[in-house]
């Protein structure tokens, strides 16, 4: 139920990803100095007859309809129109007229408008190539349902203190590990939560003894530093509490504050003593002076070591 990746607990909009891919103004409009025949190509050019297309034949006819010269640049367009065209005109009916090889042709209708006229073609098209076209003027944004939480109203609604899942997980861990420690419960709550609580306190603290206190767990994996990436392994190992393993680790340091450095070689002597090896490629001074053997490899490296022991 508390789970995005599980159906039971998924945003049933935006099946627990948190966002969705929607047509993006400007992304259609990159330039609004451009008049609407130049500007929004995304909308297609399906020719009529040579120097006409369909695009040109809404944008004219709607133009008419409401009076506006659509010849002006974009941002000088009044933004009620502009809205008709981008989002369409409701059940507003419009008179369209263009010319094709059989004749003229009328016809009365609402306009789609050109976002949900995009956002349906992309929906529809059995091509990749057309669906990676119409992706191009796409961006992400949060889902309206569940407003970026990935999970449902019924999982959003149950609290521990006054805060649902989501909201504890966009804390920064430091925070979290404080609130969880400073919940008044009653004995009732406090028993049935106590064994949670202290699985809870022990994995943040594996975190922040690492240096990513500052860190959310709602982070996305993509936007974590290499060396942010490779400390959270490391706490998970240590959590792990195995014995026997040989760990390398590629400078681990890097990305990291000064002042937390003793936290992450405090972490590398716990995994250790628990009985395992660790190999650490590293260049901070710190970590070398801590460290139980050195192997040198690079020119006066030796040199240097010696000369500061």
């Amino acid at each position: 139920m508390f789970s995005f990746n599980n159906p039971f607990g998924a945003c049933p909009t935006c099946t627990g990803i948190g966002f969705l891919m929607r047509m993006d103004e400007d992304l259609i409009i990159p330039d609004k100095n451009k008049t609407l025949y130049d500007g929004v190509k995304a909308f297609g050019s399906s020719t009529m007859k040579k120097g006409e297309t369909m695009a040109k034949m809404y944008f004219e006819s709607i133009g008419k309809h409401y009076g506006v010269d659509i010849k002006k640049p974009i941002k000088k367009l009044p933004r009620e129109f502009l809205d008709k065209i981008l989002y369409g005109t409701g059940n507003e009916a419009i008179d369209f007229e263009y010319e094709s090889s059989i004749g003229i042709r009328k016809f009365t209708a609402p306009f789609e408008g050109v976002i949900p006229t995009l956002e349906r073609r992309h929906n529809e098209t059995k091509s990749q190539g057309m669906r990676d076209f119409y992706e191009m003027y796409m961006s992400e944004s949060d889902c309206p349902t569940c407003g970026g939480a990935r999970l449902k109203k019924e999982s959003l609604c149950v609290k521990v203190g006054n805060k649902n899942i989501n909201e504890l997980t966009d804390m920064p861990i430091c925070s979290m590990k404080e609130y969880l420690n400073s919940l008044e419960l009653t004995a009732k709550e406090r028993m049935i939560a106590d064994q949670i609580f202290k699985e809870l306190d022990k994995r943040l603290q594996f975190l922040i003894d690492v240096g990513l206190d500052y860190l959310t767990l709602s982070r996305a994996a993509g936007t974590l530093s290499g060396g942010e990436a490779q400390r959270i392994r490391l706490a998970t190992q240590i959590g792990s509490s195995l014995t026997g393993v040989l760990y390398i680790l590629d400078e681990p340091s890097i990305g990291l504050h000064q002042r937390d450095n003793d936290k992450l070689i405090a972490t590398l002597k716990k995994l250790r003593d628990l009985g395992n090896t660790v190999l650490v490629v590293e260049h901070d001074e710190d970590t070398m002076y801590a460290a139980d053997q050195i192997i040198d490899i690079g020119p006066r490296t030796s040199e240097f070591m010696e000369e500061r022991l």
